[in-house]
């Protein structure tokens, strides 16, 4: 009896242990309080966000002044810079000056020639690589100014690829006609119209005075006829009857030459022909003045 009562007094003091340390448990969690997880912390910097920068706003154009918008430089090693033309490559040399206002900084350039292969000056421009002027080349470095020039073409000119605009004024304006070369363009018409065309057809295109300063493409008589339709095997002449210089060359302003003809440089005067060997439809432009457009169609 004995045994079983300690028995029992031992089960009991167990019981009691394992109730204190349940309490003991229940007590801590209490005092701890609820837990608390730290803030994340990004290291992320968030990027700035950039502007888009403005459009340069268009140039306005200057009241009572004449507007020129510049094409790519139609001279061999000159493709990636920029051209106005002003006053037209032209037998005749000008002489002035001129007032400029500019959308940017600018080139000044004058042309004397076309120059004969004897003569070698430091500077050359050459649309075809066989006419040749001597260049004049001046850096103002400034978008507005003028200029006293003489040559036989006017023009200015950037060495980037943008296109610009020129506001401009010629003062005193005068022309030289070169005596000699009149004479020689005079024996060639009278010689031209005394020729009789034997077999196949020769056709004329004229292209006519004024053509150098746009206009002439609203009404599409830039060249005239500005479409003409030929027989295999025919000519058609070209005539200059504009005291600027124009090419003749295959292709089109938009595309580039073609490389089927090109007349190179055709002066005041003179004339450029070409038989049309393969039917066809033949587009043709001025390099010098892109606005000049014009189209032969062969059968």
């Amino acid at each position: 009896m004995a045994g079983i009562d300690k028995a029992a007094i031992g089960f009991s003091i167990a019981i009691v242990a394992i109730g204190v340390a349940f309490a003991m448990y229940g007590d801590a969690a209490q005092n701890a309080g609820p837990s608390v997880s730290a803030p994340v912390v990004s290291n992320t910097t968030p990027e700035p966000v950039m502007d888009e920068p403005e459009p340069t706003p268009e140039k306005p154009t200057k009241a009572g002044w004449e507007r020129a918008t510049s094409v790519q430089d139609p001279g061999i090693g000159h493709e990636e810079h920029q051209l106005a033309v002003l006053l037209a490559p032209s037998e005749n040399t000008y002489s002035g000056t001129l007032l400029y206002d500019a959308s940017e900084n600018i080139q000044l350039v004058s042309l004397r020639g076309p120059i004969g292969d004897d003569e070698k000056p430091s500077k050359i421009w050459t649309p075809d690589g066989e006419t040749r002027f001597e260049l004049t080349l001046v850096e103002p470095n400034n978008a507005k100014g003028e200029w006293e020039f003489s040559g036989n073409a006017l023009a200015v000119h950037t060495f980037y690829t943008n296109t610009f605009v020129v506001d401009y004024k010629i003062l005193d304006l005068t022309e030289t006609e070169p005596m000699v070369m009149e004479i020689e363009d005079e024996m060639h018409v009278e010689e031209t119209h005394d020729e009789e065309p034997a077999g196949p057809m020769t056709h004329t295109v004229d292209m006519p005075t004024g053509t150098s300063v746009p206009g002439c493409e609203e009404t599409n008589e830039c060249y005239i006829p500005a479409n003409i339709t030929i027989n295999a095997g025919d000519t058609v002449e070209f005539v200059n009857s504009d005291t600027a210089a124009h090419t003749v060359t295959g292709g089109s302003p938009a595309d580039g030459p073609s490389g089927v003809f090109d007349s190179s440089l055709v002066m005041g005067g003179a004339s450029y022909s070409f038989t049309f060997e393969d039917a066809g439809s033949y587009d043709y432009f001025c390099m010098v003045h892109p606005w000049m457009v014009g189209s032969v169609t062969v059968n």
